[in-house]
């Protein structure tokens, strides 16, 4: 199994101290964008450094569909992350309004952004959510899954595992690959 963990602007008072340093992780999950106008103001300054150390990384959208379609905030991910997104793992962020509204929203997007890119996006979601992704297994899409105790591994209902598991929220998102580094990369090939 490979540590990483997932961050974005929130974190940029943790990134600034020192507390979260890049080389001390296995992988990084970096938020992009969200809705069709907001981009991560860290993107740019995690991606970076990310590039420096040749890390294994992921890139993620929060979902809005209660504001807009998939296609618009598919489209948005894309155009921002531009070619950082051939190298990385991708992901739809569904919590919040968006667990209110259709998961074929989900679908769309995820599809859309594999058509860009060449590989199948995963989603992520809270565990007891995973009763509702059918849709989205029989798309054949990777669920990263936050549940949040060491002690207990998540049930993931539908899925028959996991690929990344969020396990805590403190001090900073930690997660967890269901894998080595090659299977790391079989998924964004």
């Amino acid at each position: 199994m490979l540590k990483g963990i997932d961050i974005s602007h929130h974190n940029k008072w943790q990134y600034e101290r020192g507390d979260i340093q890049f080389s001390k992780h296995d992988f990084i999950i970096i938020k992009a964008t969200e809705g069709v106008t907001f981009v991560d103001p860290m993107y740019e300054t995690y991606m970076q450094e990310i590039i420096k150390l040749e890390k294994p990384y992921g890139i993620y959208h929060y979902a809005r569909p209660e504001r807009n379609s998939a296609l618009a905030e598919a489209k948005h991910f894309c155009d921002t992350i531009g070619t950082d997104g051939c190298g990385a793992m991708l992901v739809l962020d569904w919590e919040g309004n968006a667990i209110n509204h259709d998961i074929r929203w989900a679908v769309e997007w995820l599809n859309y952004v594999e058509k860009q890119f060449g590989h199948k996006p995963l989603i992520y979601v809270s565990s007891w959510y995973t009763k509702k992704l059918k849709p989205v297994l029989d798309n054949n899409n990777g669920l990263w899954v936050a549940h949040y105790t060491k002690a207990k591994k998540p049930t993931v209902y539908t899925y028959p595992f996991y690929t990344i598991w969020q396990y805590s929220n403190e001090p900073y998102d930690k997660d967890v690959f269901n894998g080595n580094l090659n299977q790391w990369y079989k998924y964004i090939t």
